[in-house]
């Protein structure tokens, strides 16, 4: 079992105790029903956890691709910048930043796939 399905299993079993002690001691019917859904949200994605996991396994191994260091994610920072700004001060500084957002994404997919076909000649080779 994986840290991920125990923490959702974890949160679970807490939120339903949780749940039903809150709605025996508090009898409001909203709180109790929040507290139920969350259970039942966190012991899905345990299943779901689970189930990807059981899938990877069964599946071959793939080489990973890593991607080296890249300038990329400054670009969106800047371009989150520049969009904040253009929301604040002008709508100019918005297709600035649009367009530094769309650059900084091409930029960073073009080292992707340029990462994903050097792994791949390397690992058939």
């Amino acid at each position: 079992m994986s840290t991920l399905e125990r923490i959702c299993f974890s949160l679970t079993v807490f939120l339903a105790v949780a749940g039903t002690v809150y709605g025996l001691t508090s009898h409001e019917p909203a709180g109790t029903t929040l507290l139920a859904v969350a259970a039942l949200t966190f012991g899905f994605l345990g299943v779901v956890s689970r189930m990807v996991a059981r899938e990877a396994e069964a599946e071959a191994e793939e080489p990973e691709v890593h991607v080296g260091p890249t300038i990329w994610p400054f670009g969106f920072a800047i371009a989150a910048v520049i969009i904040a700004l253009g929301l604040i001060v002008t709508p100019w500084l918005l297709v600035l930043g649009a367009f530094a957002f769309v650059l900084a994404a091409a930029g960073w997919l073009r080292d992707v796939a340029h990462s994903r076909a050097h792994a791949g000649s390397t690992s058939r080779g």
